[in-house]
């Protein structure tokens, strides 16, 4: 069961569904023509895929599939979802049609969606497979809203347990010995101050890769978060939180780096002449004014990690180095929660208290004063010399 929409003229749109074939062969079309936005097409094409699974639209009933489901409710939201978010949803809903598709949607039962959620498990990463199993219990909700299906098979299905991910930061002199090479190295000082910069300030590389010059204060000595680039929709948006658009503090040095980053862009951009593409006025762009690559960066910055001679992590890990960093040095988490952008300094604790084993030491060795005090009062009497009695 598939649709398509296409202009008819202003504000005037048709929408042609193919129904199947007929008994003789035929091929079945039903089609509507609606009056005003695109959105308001897509909402009823939406609509007529419900109906059409239902078999009311003139076609003999035929039974739901769970691939026809997922498809309808794919198409129900592809204006509403961000291009990340509905990228990955396609993703996990290839993943669960070559296991499930073919099965009626109606006589889905929980047996069979433990023996394919086993399957994903065995195929994906845990917390790859946790987002496929929510994003196949999105859609089953949503076919039950709309009476395509009269049960959840998802209901008292456990989600994988998802294992901690082990964050291993650089230690203060794994961060030392990086940057000592970062400087002395012959490397683009784009690739250069964006490692500083993600060290430096514990930004996402995709707040990074979406960074203004107008987002930069070089006299405040701060950067503005205002946006994120997509890597799998390949565009800039809000970020997902109001917690996520923050003002972060920068150190002098780095700030440095970044100036050096601006006299080497206006360089490559006079190179370039008319073949470069910055429209947007990037801080980090490719030597013709691009958007850098996520592929290029994560290469560079194992090229630059064999080159200092320390452990290759994921650039996402400078992040927790960051926050490891600030936390050993007993900032408060409420500074490190706001530096990072979370939503609360839980999220910030349940991540890296992990990071703190001798946290409990100071409160310990706090408690312990207080009670040597105490048992050396009892012992004293209040006087401090054993044995008297305090008056």
């Amino acid at each position: 069961m598939r649709g398509h929409i296409r202009r008819r003229g202003k504000d005037s749109w048709q929408i042609v569904m193919y129904l199947g074939k007929s008994e003789d062969g035929r091929k079945l079309y039903r089609s509507q023509t609606v009056h005003g936005s695109r959105q308001d097409a897509e909402r009823v094409l939406a609509e007529l895929l419900v109906k059409a699974h239902r078999g009311e639209l003139g076609r003999a009933p035929r039974g739901l599939t769970v691939a026809g489901l997922l498809d309808a409710w794919l198409e129900a939201h592809r204006r509403a979802w961000r291009p990340g978010t509905l990228s990955l949803r396609r993703t996990a809903a290839s993943a669960w049609k070559k296991l499930i598709g073919h099965v009626e949607a109606e006589k889905l039962g929980p047996a069979d969606v433990e023996i394919a959620l086993a399957e994903i498990g065995e195929r994906y990463a845990p917390g790859t497979a946790r987002i496929f199993f929510a994003a196949l219990r999105q859609a089953l909700k949503w076919g039950r809203k709309r009476k395509l299906i009269y049960q959840d098979p998802t209901e008292g299905v456990p989600a994988p347990r998802e294992e901690g991910k082990e964050r291993l930061p650089w230690s203060e002199e794994e961060v030392r010995r990086f940057l000592e090479y970062l400087e002395a190295c012959g490397e683009r000082k784009a690739y250069k101050a964006l490692f500083r910069l993600l060290l430096a300030t514990g930004m996402r590389l995709g707040e990074a890769q979406a960074l203004r010059w107008q987002d930069v204060d070089f006299r405040a000595g701060t950067v503005h978060v205002r946006r994120t680039y997509s890597h799998a929709g390949r565009c800039f948006h809000e970020p997902k939180t109001k917690h996520s658009r923050r003002k972060v503090a920068v150190d002098p040095e780095t700030m440095l780096w970044l100036r050096e980053v601006k006299k080497e862009q206006a360089e490559e951009r006079l190179k370039a002449g008319g073949e470069w593409a910055d429209r947007e006025g990037l801080v980090f762009t490719s030597r013709k004014g691009g958007v850098l690559k996520q592929e290029t960066v994560w290469h560079v910055f194992r090229r630059l990690c064999r080159g200092a001679g320390v452990r290759t992590i994921r650039v996402h890990d400078l992040r927790h180095t960051h926050a490891s960093l600030l936390l050993r040095q007993n900032v408060h988490p409420k500074v490190v929660q706001e530096r990072l952008g979370h939503s609360s300094v839980k999220v910030t604790l349940d991540l890296y208290s992990h990071l703190l084993p001798d946290a409990q030491e100071p409160a310990v060795r706090a408690v312990e004063r207080v009670l040597d005090r105490r048992i050396d009062r009892r012992l004293t009497g209040g006087t401090g010399k054993p044995g008297e009695k305090g008056n």
